[in-house]
């Protein structure tokens, strides 16, 4: 991982990414599907606590782990996303 800031870029990058295909999705297809709106609930949510999570740091002053806690912060981060675009590509399947 490069940097702190590089993190929280990636963060807002990937959460903005699902939202704003739930939001073509709306669009294009003219639905108002609930599942939706929780699929972007979900993900400012997640947004919010991750970002928050990289604000509040470590405590620890060995490399080994603050590069540990990071890094479970970005595993999180694809785990969420990926969960969550799985999830708007389910919708779109049903609804063909």
């Amino acid at each position: 991982m490069a940097s702190i800031r590089r993190l929280k870029k990636d963060i807002d990058y990937l959460t903005f990414s699902v939202i704003g295909d739930c939001f073509n999705y709306s669009i294009v297809s003219g639905k108002n599907d609930p599942k939706i709106g929780e699929i972007v609930k979900e993900m400012v949510a997640t947004r919010n606590e991750l970002r928050n999570r990289v604000g509040q740091g470590t405590s620890s002053k060995e490399k080994k782990a603050v590069r540990k806690y990071y890094t479970s912060i970005f595993r999180d981060l694809l785990e969420k996303t990926d969960k969550a675009f799985t999830a708007l590509s389910e919708l779109v399947k049903s609804a063909e």
